[in-house]
């Protein structure tokens, strides 16, 4: 992943300065940044022409395909569960940040239901006299 522009730009400052004949020190000082900063990008530049990150290794995985399975497994024959069920369930020793992660990469999100009270007799006798008093008004009513 490139860096942002402003990054890049501030890295080329560095370079174009250098180039100019000032001291790192100057450099530093005059666009805000270590002394380290500047000078590992001057050494970069003489080594490799290059101005942007360079690539960086992902951690391991903790989970192993057949875990993952099982976690999908799991979300799929109840949908309302969450990832801190899935985990205790699973017996698996990995956070529930993990879990979250390996749902969220195969398009599953934990949405909490919505609870809606249910409507006894008073509450379905109030609605049919409220209907019958209003039955004959005009819809804008």
């Amino acid at each position: 992943m490139d860096p942002p522009p402003d990054k890049l730009a501030k890295r080329g400052q560095i370079i174009g300065m250098k180039e100019a004949g000032h001291t790192g020190a100057e450099i530093a000082a005059h666009l805000g940044l270590s002394k380290p900063t500047v000078r590992r990008w001057i050494q970069r530049w003489e080594e490799s022409a290059c101005l942007l990150d360079r690539p960086r290794c992902a951690a391991p995985r903790k989970t192993t395909p057949q875990e993952d399975r099982q976690i999908i497994s799991e979300v799929e024959n109840d949908p309302f569960t969450n990832a801190v069920a899935i985990q205790e369930r699973l017996h698996m020793n990995v956070s529930a940040e993990t879990v979250r992660r390996r749902l969220h990469e195969t398009g599953h999100h934990h949405r909490t239901p919505a609870v809606k009270g249910l409507l006894d007799d008073r509450h379905r006798e109030a609605r049919l006299r409220f209907a019958h008093q209003h039955v004959d008004k005009d819809l804008s009513f």
